[in-house]
């Protein structure tokens, strides 16, 4: 068995994964896309692989969708988008070969359709867009295209490089063929953007990317010229590449906006135990938007059907002693709500995957004379090279008044959700195998309103 494969996580049966691609809804099934080198457990040679679920918690895996067409000179079908048009579902998505068509400078937009969902099928339209759309403009990286259906026909946008800096470029068309290159729809101030979607919510829109780092996102306005002006500025995830990237996003059937991500792996150099495949899906997130521009996110509703055994507690005033959770799992689910740390000046710390003779042990603590909350795998793993770096987060805003947590552990991912505003996500990999303890403890006195601990059981993915 590996111990380490998450069991209510989508993974790969074997081999490589990384970014979500394509999400979408229809006729009552989720479909995912994910970048996927078949043939081994590391980045390379990338495919689309497919799954499907009746409810973003049990996955069914699928034939691999999207193949690198060798004989047109495609080596990887990089990340992007899919659209439902009548009675066909398009993906659009970045076309990476060699020597000319490298990712740098050479990417090309292609685009594949099928009305079955099964055979996809590469147009001789393609490639649709490339770099000659943009005359004398230099774009560099320019990679995984979004599109959308607006009042006046399809919008795209691509992610990429210009004049130093991150930026998602604007595109037109009323076919889904023919293409317009419209400007720049916002420019950033990281070196990179990639991995661009959107949200709209009335006449504001959210704007998610990853710039090689935290995953972000921008709410604004869109102008009369098409361009985004921010509003708001802020973090989805403060993971980045530790446990949280590329996110992708689409509304379902129920109207919902719904985030996902790619959990990379944290094994490290010279991982002592073998492991046939790479990267975990992170559970879906429901976003909404706040009036200020910032969003909530929230853990999927549909999670709740994989819980078990449950331990609750009400009103325990914490101090230096650890409360322990009165079950051991490493995979669980746990809810918490923290009062009156209103002059508290110490931290509030739940220690997860603790081991008896704590040697080892995962750290959430909230601290809150820093206004943060940590991950801290200082001490999570006696392997060597597994990556051990804290992941921090700020402190949600009125979290001294009170402070509810939501944190999902699944073998080697943790992810928190703090007043559904912060959300810190990060793997872990425990040597000891009885690293599986639950305790919560505190510096100063602080009331533990209420604290439920469910123990997790399997979702089907096959």
């Amino acid at each position: 068995m590996d111990r380490y494969r998450p069991i209510f996580h989508f993974t790969p049966r074997r081999n490589w994964m990384n970014d979500p691609n394509g999400p979408f809804h229809l006729n009552g099934e989720y479909h995912l896309f994910y970048q996927h080198n078949p043939f081994l457990p590391e980045w390379g040679d990338i495919h689309w692989g497919h799954a499907t679920s009746p409810d973003l918690v049990n996955w069914t895996r699928k034939p691999i969708a999207l193949t690198p067409s060798r004989e047109l000179g495609e080596w990887h079908c990089y990340s992007g988008c899919a659209v439902i048009d009548g009675d066909e579902v398009k993906l659009f998505y970045s076309s990476i070969g060699r020597d000319e068509r490298n990712a740098t400078t050479g990417a090309q937009q292609w685009m594949a359709k099928s009305k079955d969902l099964q055979a996809w099928q590469k147009p001789v339209s393609n490639p649709l867009l490339t770099s000659e759309l943009h005359g004398d403009v230099q774009i560099t990286e320019w990679r995984d295209p979004f599109v959308w259906k607006d009042v006046d026909g399809w919008k795209m946008i691509v992610g990429g490089i210009h004049e130093g800096k991150g930026c998602a470029f604007l595109y037109h068309s009323d076919d889904l063929e023919s293409w317009s290159y419209q400007g720049i729809f916002h420019r950033g101030e990281e070196w990179i953007w990639e991995c661009l979607h959107l949200f709209r919510f009335g006449e504001k829109t959210v704007l998610f990317y990853s710039p090689s780092a935290q995953v972000r996102y921008i709410t604004g306005t869109i102008n009369a010229d098409g361009a985004l002006e921010a509003d708001y500025r802020g973090t989805a995830d403060y993971a980045g590449f530790e446990g949280y990237y590329a996110s992708s996003g689409f509304v379902d059937e129920q109207g919902r906006c719904v985030l996902l991500g790619w959990m990379p792996e944290g094994r490290g150099e010279d991982f002592p135990e073998p492991a046939e495949w790479a990267g975990a899906l992170a559970l879906p997130r429901l976003v909404s938007l706040n009036a200020d521009g910032s969003i909530r996110m929230s853990p999927l509703p549909e999670l709740s059907q994989l819980r078990g055994e449950r331990q609750a507690w009400d009103n325990v005033r914490l101090g230096a002693a650890p409360v322990d959770a009165g079950m051991r799992s490493n995979t669980f689910e746990c809810a918490l709500e923290l009062e009156g740390a209103g002059g508290a000046s110490g931290a509030v710390t739940l220690s997860v995957l603790q081991s008896p003779c704590g040697r080892e042990r995962t750290d959430i603590v909230v601290d809150f004379s820093g206004d943060r909350i940590v991950i801290d795998r200082s001490q999570s793993s006696l392997f060597l090279n597994t990556h051990k770096t804290p992941v921090e987060g700020k402190l949600p805003s009125g979290a001294r008044d009170s402070l509810e947590l939501r944190i999902f552990v699944d073998r080697s991912t943790v992810e928190v959700f703090a007043n559904e505003e912060t959300c810190l996500s990060a793997r872990v990999y425990p040597s000891l195998a009885d690293s599986d303890g639950i305790q919560i403890r505190s510096d100063g006195e602080v009331l533990l309103k209420n604290w439920q601990v469910w123990a997790m059981n399997s979702a089907a993915i096959g």
